[in-house]
């Protein structure tokens, strides 16, 4: 593996260190608000996904514009500044809306980042090795994935939720170094590209929709998609609920575990169980659904915490090897200078749907219930299934 690979892949690691971290302790805290928490937990949730809708095609375009490592050091270094500015805050009601705030704001980064960073990949990454780099890339994210939930648990409930967001803030800047050292030169910049204005970014993204339209298989499979993550983001919602619904304090954190455990043997073995082909990764999205319903089976049999949560195992399996096929079927048919705004169109269309599901488990005061698990699943089984029959 070439170096610069490594630094990308490091990079990344180091990313996701901070995201869990921060993710993790922001949830757990918000959750243990009480009633309250439910609410708040959907405007911390709801923000998110409503900026990722909005901004992720200009997020694309941008890409196309301009050079995409250059996007990512300023997205790390944003990021890291505000997580180290809001550790200072002392108010918990100031930290409540400081949490969201800051939440809203890394969506904002993480629009233009996300698909820099899916379109960068290529300028470092051979075309031949880009199933075997995305694979990299998940086990790699997922064995952090591992270790951080439970160095979470341990981290914030020993030193609490500040420490956390100034150990996220590290993460950031550290990421931020790492892609400062990788020297590659971009080529999909052009002299055309440089005049950038509002209407070519807007003919920009509307190339993008275009060419995704026109790619009979990849819009079919965004379709399904898109309505598959209306069931994931419920299940998002509902996840950091888990100490909760099973009574044990270290439930969240588990669930968490078992999932990247899960993503981890997806990666390794999505090259072996299925092809990068259309049929195959409809199957592995169908069957996420079977171990999110295990998870309301395993509950209502009475089986220890620790059981009930291998179900995000399975469910973190086979999404994850339907995600490193899509995405590397898309980095293999898509031309590199179109790739930021056709992977910007790709995450707004799969995450439509998305702030609608989390408004009605927001809204729903019996949507915390461990059988919510059981018509999240059912709800994937049957979509994905059908997109197959179909």
């Amino acid at each position: 593996m070439k170096k610069n690979e490594t630094k990308l892949l490091a990079s990344r690691a180091v990313n996701k260190i901070g995201n869990v971290m921060y993710d993790y302790g922001n949830s757990t805290w918000i959750a243990g608000l009480g009633s309250i928490g439910q609410k708040y937990m959907g405007y911390y949730q709801l923000a998110e996904n409503v900026i990722s809708l909005f901004l992720n095609p200009i997020g694309g375009a941008v890409a196309d514009r301009f050079k995409r490592r250059q996007i990512l050091l300023v997205t790390d270094f944003i990021g890291g500044l505000m997580c180290a500015v809001l550790a200072f805050i002392g108010n918990d009601n100031i930290m409540l809306y400081g949490l969201i705030a800051v939440n809203a704001a890394l969506a904002i980064m993480s629009a233009f980042s996300g698909t820099s960073f899916r379109s960068y990949v290529v300028t470092v990454v051979a075309e031949d090795r880009l199933v075997a780099f995305n694979s990299r890339l998940e086990v790699i994210s997922q064995i952090v994935s591992i270790s951080s939930p439970l160095f979470a648990f341990l981290f914030v409930d020993r030193f609490g939720l500040k420490p956390t967001l100034i150990l996220d803030s590290v993460t950031f800047f550290l990421s931020f170094l790492l892609l400062f050292s990788i020297r590659e030169e971009e080529k999909h910049i052009t002299t055309e590209k440089r005049n950038t204005s509002i209407k070519s970014i807007l003919r920009d993204i509307k190339e993008g929709m275009i060419f995704i339209v026109k790619e009979k298989e990849i819009f079919f499979l965004l379709v399904i998609a898109s309505m598959v993550n209306f069931f994931i983001a419920a299940f998002n919602y509902l996840a950091p609920f888990s100490n909760q619904l099973f009574v044990h304090p270290s439930s969240y954190a588990t669930l968490l575990t078992m999932g990247a455990a899960g993503s981890i043997a997806g990666a390794v073995l999505a090259n072996k169980l299925f092809k990068n082909s259309y049929n195959s990764i409809l199957i592995a999205l169908a069957l996420c659904g079977v171990g999110l319903a295990a998870i309301t089976i395993f509950a209502v049999l009475g089986l220890p915490a620790e059981v009930i949560v291998t179900g995000n195992l399975i469910f973190e399996f086979f999404l994850t090897i339907f995600n490193i096929h899509f995405f590397s079927m898309v980095q293999k048919k898509v031309p590199k200078h179109m790739l930021g705004r056709v992977f910007s169109s790709i995450f707004t269309v799969a995450v439509i749907f998305m702030p609608i599901s989390t408004a009605i488990m927001a809204a729903l005061p019996f949507s915390i219930s461990i059988y919510a698990f059981a018509v999240i699943g059912a709800g994937i089984l049957l979509v994905s299934g059908g997109g197959f029959l179909y």
